[in-house]
């Protein structure tokens, strides 16, 4: 009987011939190993988790040399590689190829699966590049909050908390990531969707790594900041989230992103495809805490998933 691994190493399609090679900034690395896939990621704990897992299934379900450019940068970093052929693979949210990609979009569109389609017609028709199968968890952005001081404000949304802030002349502390303190769909975005733009001047904002804005909460240094919802230390500290109850976040799902590899070496999309539908909220949010709160290898972890999932 043919097992899972075997379907996905031979099912998909034959491999593609050697001899189209790597690009010259792999050469040194990989000399005459010119079959290879290079795996990029972001340098946050679950776009590295979800790079490992292509990794580990590529290795697993190929004959390919499959080589490891995790952490390589932000979301322009890892779309430029990819499309520039300087790697081969990195996973990349729904939500952030709308926002950001251009050309430039000013509508949210709150269907993931209407958002999907969008993306992956945009990246084909205008990068030339394929989009897989999605993950099934959203991880987006969301204001937080203490649960305490939404009980004693009554604040339940981000509406709420743009009325709250505007009827209350007080100097609310907050804590915001850098990153989603610049981003057009982050805090800058927000404010203006919600119109409470110039009460907003009133918070006593600072700014922090996103891993650590969490803590910032829980210690009472800030009442109200940012997250995202897969994070586990959501979970860990009981912090709450305000419902976005104006629909300005975008979703994200993330997919894994590639080039023109796809059809040299077509064998990697069906080991590819099948990792993104076995991941549900609760799913990554384990996994996470594995990684980011247990302090877990993630290639390891990741590795562990895929066993657990039959899928190598």
């Amino acid at each position: 009987m043919t097992t899972r691994r075997e379907f996905l190493r031979y099912g998909g399609a034959t491999a593609a011939t050697a001899g189209m090679g790597a690009t010259a900034g792999c050469t040194a690395v990989l000399g005459a190993d010119t079959n290879a896939v290079k795996v990029s990621s972001q340098r946050f704990p679950e776009a590295i988790l979800l790079s490992y897992m292509a990794i580990e299934s590529l290795r697993a379900n190929t004959d390919l040399t499959v080589v490891d450019e995790t952490s390589l940068g932000g979301d322009p970093m890892n779309f430029r590689a990819v499309k520039s052929d300087e790697t081969d693979i990195c996973w990349i949210y729904t939500g952030t190829v709308w926002t950001l990609i251009p050309p430039k979009k000013e509508k949210i569109i709150p269907d993931s699966g209407r958002l999907y389609d969008l993306v992956e017609r945009q990246l084909k028709r205008q990068h030339g590049l394929s989009f897989l199968n999605p993950a099934r968890f959203n991880n987006t952005y969301a204001l937080i909050a203490e649960p305490e001081w939404m009980e004693k404000t009554g604040v339940k949304s981000v509406s709420g908390f743009g009325e709250y802030i505007q009827n209350n002349q007080l100097n609310t502390p907050m804590v915001l990531g850098i990153s989603f303190s610049q981003r057009a769909d982050g805090w800058p975005g927000l404010v203006d969707h919600y119109g409470f733009g110039k009460a907003a001047s009133n918070l006593n904002i600072r700014t922090a790594s996103s891993s650590l804005t969490y803590q910032i909460i829980d210690s009472t240094r800030a009442s109200v900041g940012m997250g995202f919802t897969t994070n586990p230390q959501l979970r860990q500290y009981d912090l709450k989230i305000l419902e976005d109850d104006e629909d300005f976040f975008p979703i994200y799902n993330p997919a894994p992103l590639t080039n023109d590899i796809i059809e040299r070496e077509p064998q990697i999309r069906e080991p590819l495809n099948a990792i993104g539908p076995t991941l549900t909220y609760d799913k990554i949010v384990r996994l996470n805490k594995l990684v980011q709160i247990e302090q877990k290898d993630p290639q390891r972890v990741a590795r562990q998933y895929l066993r657990s999932e039959g899928l190598i």
